[in-house]
């Protein structure tokens, strides 16, 4: 099942910790906010969600306003569409991309009450071309008999006759989504385009806002890759593993492919063992302040019978609590950060993590534009840097037929003499294997293999025994194994520059562990 949830926020930012107990009662897949009143400095920090923006352009300085977001569960392939220019509305778009199934686009969409009523839908029919499935929730502000409102509007009329002309379906709750003080509508709902699968959607009489967070779940069924997320290792056990492994003696290698193979099977024995000696570790618990949750639960059921006998005492009522909940949620997020400042120490290393994440603020490659077009998914981005850093590092045309014949002759001369290969040098001993290892920080990435260092710290004799034979085995093979000079690359982007623009980037690449080590005791 893929669970939505929609929400008008009007101003999310002095809600995050109410809305946090909602998203951990409801756990949806995707979040499409609306009226976020955020600007590009200011974003959403949700354990477990990818969280995705559009701003207003020309906020007020001291009032935002407008803008909507996208969160969507990190387990979920999915990416960001940039839409193209909008006139009339302001929407978010993310391309879920399930396997075997064709890429599915959420767009969180709001249409102002200032739009033209005549021509908005220009830009909807636009977000309706961005791929076949869409699904397209938010507020529309528009009011129409056929999806629960008590009169029509010309901007009803215009979504009405638009969808009908378009063959659209539009979903939307049974019971209103938005009250005022004298009325209550629904102009919160979902345009569907390609998408019939079964659905429930209601409106849920919780948060502090005008509008109602309405859920809109879809009867599908979808694979995911399964993250196991944190995992403890039993270390012990994982040495055991390799002891007994059944390896096969890297002694008997004589040809280069035989080396290529034996190094494949190491890498494979090592990752099964991390695999077996690994357990997930339980989620903590995520704390949520007594009262907070109390007051909530106080302002649900104060919501929900005003929405049904629209008495003014218990609108009254219903304020006092947002106001109570919106204040005591600035106080929460007050005492944690002074807390926090105060548990920082000079002297124990603790001030660099606070700071780190300051510093370091982790961004994902956003869609590219290249000669090709426009790269969304992974694959297009992957596909659209690596022409890029190809073409920039293509050699210049400084060619010298001598100079080529020289360096081809010395070539030549240097593999028939057999002088790649390493016969007047002693091997490498286990006790410099280990001396390397030693030496390795722990905090480093893995290459392709993803061994990392705390595994060869861990790796038992034996294995080290059998790593060394290897390294033996490249000195008189003279052949460095094929999978340890592949690297992982991974794009940076410079600073100050554009993040679209695919030559904004430099590579830097991750070489396996064991490659390095291998390339260290070899020209040592």
């Amino acid at each position: 099942m893929l669970k939505i949830v929609f929400w008008n926020a009007n101003g999310i930012k002095t809600k995050i910790n109410e809305f946090r107990l909602f998203v951990n009662k409801y756990c949806p897949d995707a979040i499409l906010l609306q009226e976020t009143h955020l600007r590009p400095d200011r974003k959403l920090f949700l354990a477990n969600y990818n969280s995705y923006y559009s701003y207003r352009a020309n906020q007020h300085p001291q009032h935002p306003s407008g803008g909507t977001a996208i969160l969507i569960r990190n387990n979920i392939p999915h990416n960001q569409i940039i839409p193209p220019n909008l006139r009339y509305v302001e929407a978010c778009v993310v391309a879920i991309n399930f396997k075997n199934q064709d890429p599915i686009t959420l767009t969180s969409i709001y249409v102002p009450p200032t739009s033209v009523t005549s021509i908005f839908t220009f830009d909807i029919e636009v977000l309706l071309q961005i791929s076949p499935n869409q699904i397209l929730c938010g507020d529309y502000n528009a009011h129409h008999t056929s999806w629960g409102c008590n009169y029509d509007c010309p901007r009803g009329n215009s979504i009405k006759a638009f969808a009908l002309q378009a063959g659209l379906e539009i979903l939307a709750p049974s019971t209103p989504t938005r009250f005022g003080t004298k009325s209550a509508n629904t102009i919160d709902f979902a345009i569907v385009k390609n998408f019939l699968y079964p659905y429930e959607i209601h409106s849920i009489s919780e948060l502090s806002s005008d509008h109602n967070p309405i859920t809109l779940n879809f009867f599908l069924q979808y694979s995911i890759p399964k993250y196991p997320g944190k995992l403890k290792t039993d270390w012990k056990k994982f040495k055991d593993t390799l002891k007994n492994s059944e390896f096969i003696n890297p002694h008997f290698v004589n040809t280069a492919e035989h080396l290529d193979s034996i190094v494949c099977r190491l890498e494979d024995e090592i990752i099964n063992a991390k695999i077996s000696s690994s357990n997930p570790v339980k989620e903590n618990y995520i704390y949520h302040d007594s009262k907070l949750r109390e007051l909530n639960s106080e302002r649900n059921l104060a919501r929900k019978m005003f929405q049904t006998y629209r008495d003014p005492v218990l609108k009254r009522k219903l304020n006092k609590l947002n106001k109570q909940i919106k204040k005591l949620d600035q106080k929460i997020e007050t005492e944690a950060f002074t807390n926090e400042l105060l548990n920082v120490n000079a002297t124990d290393g603790t001030v660099w993590k606070f700071v780190t994440p300051f510093k370091k603020k982790t961004k994902s490659i956003p869609s590219l534009n290249g000669p090709g077009g426009i790269a969304n998914t992974d694959l297009e981005k992957a596909n659209f840097l690596a022409e890029s850093l190809e073409t920039q590092f293509t050699l210049n045309n400084i060619t010298n037929p001598d100079t080529e014949e020289l360096v081809a002759d010395s070539v030549l001369r240097f593999r028939t003499k057999a002088n790649s290969v390493c016969k007047d040098f002693d091997p490498p001993l286990p006790s410099e294997v280990l001396d390397c290892i030693k030496s390795l920080r722990i905090n480093k990435a893995p290459g392709i293999d993803g061994i990392n260092n705390k595994m060869i710290k861990n790796l038992p004799l034996h294995t080290i025994l059998t790593i060394t034979t290897i390294i033996h085995k490249i000195m008189t093979l003279g052949h460095f194994p094929s999978r340890w000079k592949t690297a992982t690359v991974v794009p940076i982007l410079k600073p100050g520059k554009d993040p679209t623009d695919t030559t904004s980037y430099r590579p830097i690449s991750l070489l396996p562990s064991l490659s390095k080590i291998a390339e260290h005791l070899i020209l040592k």
